[in-house]
């Protein structure tokens, strides 16, 4: 990344380095003008202070412009490393929901055909999924994989009621905990992609 020489301020610290440059050498080239006319007297100290003041002034723009780029790559190199630390911690979420939702999903295989309820508890997202679906917004095609990963696992559970599940909604349940499944698994190959390519 270019710091300086893309920066509009060292465009004017060039420009006035110019002017600067050019003056100074006006001042020392000049000749006199042909006499009978009195020769100038050159106030040499003067100018050397007037010199002095247009480089301290530039000298000044520079240390700005230097200290406004050095800035802008902290703040880039603190967010990418919030960045890295949000993807690594929903990475780590989905994961760990992955195997609550395969767990569940082993439900449809020992339930008795013909069963008018299944007694089946509902299960609540965990505080990892909590953080996670606040940050979904800000990890693109991840964020919002995991978001569809918590909807349709928020739609089994709502096809529980009093820690009875009808057999009428058997199909729904656990089609929606498939659907999830497929979420995560997909949320997680996004994860993976990032992180392999992420920067310090």
């Amino acid at each position: 990344m270019k710091q300086g020489r893309t920066d509009r301020d060292w465009a004017m610290v060039s420009v006035m380095a110019f002017i600067a440059g050019a003056f100074l050498v006006w001042a020392l080239l000049s000749k006199h003008p042909p006499q009978p006319r009195p020769p100038i007297n050159i106030d040499w100290p003067a100018w050397v202070q007037a010199v002095g003041s247009v480089g301290a002034i530039l000298a000044a723009i520079a240390i700005a412009a230097h200290e406004r780029a050095v800035s802008k790559i902290d703040l880039e190199r603190q967010e990418r490393l919030a960045s890295n630390a949000r993807y690594t911690r929903g990475h780590r979420a989905i994961r760990r929901f992955h195997k609550i939702i395969a767990k569940l999903r082993e439900r449809e295989t020992i339930m008795m055909p013909g069963e008018i309820i299944h007694p089946i508890e509902r299960v609540a997202l965990s505080d990892a999924m909590l953080s996670l679906e606040h940050d979904c917004h800000l990890m693109g095609a991840a964020g919002a994989a995991c978001l569809n990963v918590i909807r349709t696992f928020e739609d089994a559970q709502e096809l529980i009621n009093n820690s009875m599940l009808r057999a009428v909604n058997g199909e729904k349940y656990f089609g929606a905990l498939r659907f999830s499944e497929q979420y995560c698994e997909e949320a997680i190959k996004h994860f993976v992609a990032y992180l392999a390519t992420a920067k310090n």
